[in-house]
């Protein structure tokens, strides 16, 4: 190290010596510095200082908190360095983060590391990527150096004047956010991610993340508060027998009425199949728990009916609870009834972990994009929903049961490229007499060109459903508004939690339509089929008549429903007896399974593996070894360069969620034989 000192440039660095000056001052530099970052604004991060002091001298105080603890040591500065180095670093992701969606920085983000790298490279480029890494090492590696190069304090402060000061600076800090809580002057509820970040500041909503995780419980919470919740009898609803219809749930991907937006105009309107069926089914707003990012939320809502308010600060259950153990869901309330459950995807199958989710929501089959050969891909390399049709047809044709199905859409995912020359078969032009970025302007050209595709697989989806003349209802809706920087003002109607929905049928089922949170729709379907199965479901049904009824007020409606869910997930489970009723399902991969026929090596080691249903992602494992796969037919693989030995296991997995069942090798003959 002392060599390395003497090749670098460094001067010795003198920083004041009054710890008493230092430190406050470079917290509150820090927190102006951090929030800049994280508004992308100078001006903004010192704006908040004036807007919101309370929260500023907060977040001031969580800086300090970790700055006092130099105070032990007499390398303080040099720790004072690291520290500072520590929080730049959470403001830069930040920073980084609302650059390409509008939900800041959770700690549910700490789990979302490898979707996370998966989205990235579709708004950056691999050496993009690879340039920001690097940026970020290098600045990190030189601060680090800068650090130990900062020479000792000459006199380090008595160990009682440190300690003294470290607890008053942390009783401060903990005294202030008790207070800003308890007076609101700091919130606890964070039902605007992103709004709540700039008025309480980055630092302490960031780690209001880290320790509200999960549903806390309720004050009320009590045996019988939950029995009495459970206990109460339903309403008669319209009973199907043997003619209940299939239920299809489509979910699309960040969709919203761009019809909404002001100030802009369309070439013509790039939602007419959507547009017409709202018209003629039940329909409305439907509002969702995020913004820009996090489908799962919405997901999570529309299959349980849970209120994902009710969990930690930007939690994703799908990332937490959801893999530990089954919940109740609509796939297991209409099991009872002979339904199966099928979930299809056009992306990977592992995104958001759904793969390990969905077993504990009770789907029996999971088709994602590795089982499906799409025929198009967008300029951001997603899959064109098109696809969709074809494969919900697949799955209903599966079985002679009533079928559920829940695809989940992928076309119109974010990023939105700003460049002009994006080519379309079919292009509607997005123009503004007010907007005079263009780059913005290509944006929405872009979006609203995948999204009129959109439409036109719901349109398709909905002429295939209609042919088919069995009874069906089809719920279709929106996920999340876009990653477009959308505000409440830009639009004509709702707000940026608002996105639509439509529930057709053929069975002369009457829905109501109107306005709805993502957790009620699903129990809205059920009471229409008389299927009163689960007890949020039928809390649901319950709660919605007494409201009608004037009996309970919306704030008990969702007080009570907050401490169902904490029964359910971390309480006692006394809704249930003290017993989890559900358990995962024995879940298949694929509604094409894969099969391995026939295996053949050529004089110059070129593995020619045949069988049936092979897509892009179908990968050849050579015993454990994993190969380099290229893929030329629904039939035929091919590997490159393949010695196996006589006797050796050949399988071949898509993308590593299941294998086929493994097959011998034998040299001395073209084709292996089937042996387990």
């Amino acid at each position: 190290m002392k060599k390395l000192h003497k090749k670098l440039p460094f001067k010795k660095v003198h920083l004041p010596e009054n710890p008493a000056i230092l430190l406050p001052l470079h917290a509150v530099v820090t927190v102006l510095v951090v929030e800049s970052i994280c508004r992308h604004s100078l001006i903004a991060g010192i704006l908040f200082l004036f807007q919101h002091p309370y929260s500023f001298l907060v977040n001031a105080l969580i800086v300090g908190c970790s700055y006092s603890l130099a105070l032990l040591f007499r390398k303080q500065k040099s720790l004072l360095v690291l520290f500072t180095l520590f929080w730049l670093t959470l403001g830069i992701i930040n920073g980084v983060i609302l650059t390409f969606r509008v939900t800041p920085f959770t700690s549910s983000d700490l789990l979302l590391l490898k979707d996370g790298v998966n989205v990235a490279s579709k708004y950056l480029s691999l050496l993009a990527l690879a340039a920001l890494v690097a940026l970020l090492v290098l600045v990190i590696v030189v601060l680090a150096v800068l650090a130990f190069r900062i020479p000792e304090v000459k006199k380090r402060p008595k160990l009682p004047y440190s300690v003294t000061a470290i607890l008053c600076t942390f009783l401060a800090a903990w005294g202030l956010i008790f207070v800003g809580q308890k007076t609101e002057l700091l919130e606890t509820k964070f039902r605007e991610l992103s709004q709540s970040y700039k008025r309480n500041g980055f630092l302490y909503c960031f780690g209001a993340s880290l320790i509200d995780v999960g549903i806390s419980r309720p004050e009320e919470y009590s045996t019988e508060a939950i029995e009495g919740l459970t206990d109460e009898a339903l309403g008669d609803g319209e009973v199907f027998d043997s003619n209940r219809p299939n239920i299809v749930v489509v979910q699309l991907e960040s969709f919203f009425d761009v019809n909404r937006l002001k100030d802009i105009e369309f070439s013509e309107n790039p939602l007419p199949n959507f547009t017409q069926l709202s018209k003629r089914c039940a329909s409305g707003f439907l509002s969702v728990p995020v913004i820009g990012a996090g489908t799962v939320n919405s997901e999570f809502e529309m299959l349980t009916g849970m209120n994902i308010d009710d969990f930690g600060i930007g939690e994703y259950p799908y990332k937490t609870v959801l893999k530990e153990k089954t919940c109740e869901s609509l796939a297991y309330n209409l099991k009872s009834y002979g339904y199966k459950a099928y979930a299809v995807h056009d992306h990977e199958g592992s995104f958001y972990e759904r793969n390990l989710v969905y077993p504990n929501l009770g789907f029996d089959v999971f088709d994602s994009v590795e089982y499906m050969w799409p025929e198009d891909y967008t300029a951001m390399e997603w899959s064109k929903d098109s696809v969709l049709t074809g494969e919900i047809e697949k799955a209903l044709s599966a079985t002679a049961e009533k079928d559920f199905v829940f695809a989940v859409a992928v076309q119109s995912h974010g990023s939105y490229p700003s460049e002009p020359d994006v080519e379309y078969e079919h292009h509607v032009t997005a123009t503004s007499s007010v907007i005079e970025d263009e780059n913005y302007l290509n944006q929405i050209n872009y979006y609203a060109n995948q999204i009129y595709e959109v439409d036109q697989f719901v349109g398709d989806l909905w002429n295939m459903l209609r042919k088919r003349r069995e009874p069906t209802i089809l719920v279709m809706y929106g996920d999340h508004c876009p990653s477009l920087d959308l505000t409440d003002d830009m639009l004509k109607s709702g707000t940026i939690y608002d996105t639509c929905y439509f529930i057709w049928n053929n069975t002369g089922l009457t829905f109501d339509g109107g306005d709805r949170e993502a957790y009620e729709v699903g129990s809205e379907v059920l009471s229409a089929l008389g299927i009163t199965d689960g007890v949020v479901n039928a809390y649901h049904q319950n709660g919605q008549k007494q409201m009608a009824e004037g009996s309970l007020t919306e704030e008990d409606y969702l007080a009570k429903l907050k401490e169902l869910e904490y029964d359910i997930r971390y309480g006692d489970q006394i809704c249930y007896g003290g017993e989890n009723p559900y358990y995962p399902s024995n879940m298949t991969m694929g509604l094409s399974p894969v099969q391995l026929d026939a295996v053949n090596v050529t004089y110059d080691h070129v593995m020619k593996v045949r069988g049936e249903n092979f897509t892009r992602y179908s990968v050849v494992h050579i015993g454990d070894e994993k190969m380099d796969t290229l893929y030329l037919d629904p039939e035929t693989l091919v590997v490159p360069e393949a010695a196996p030995e006589d006797g050796t296991l050949i399988t071949v997995s898509q993308a590593e969620l299941s294998m086929t069942i493994p097959y011998r090798y034998v040299a001395a003959s073209e084709e292996t034989e089937k042996k387990k």
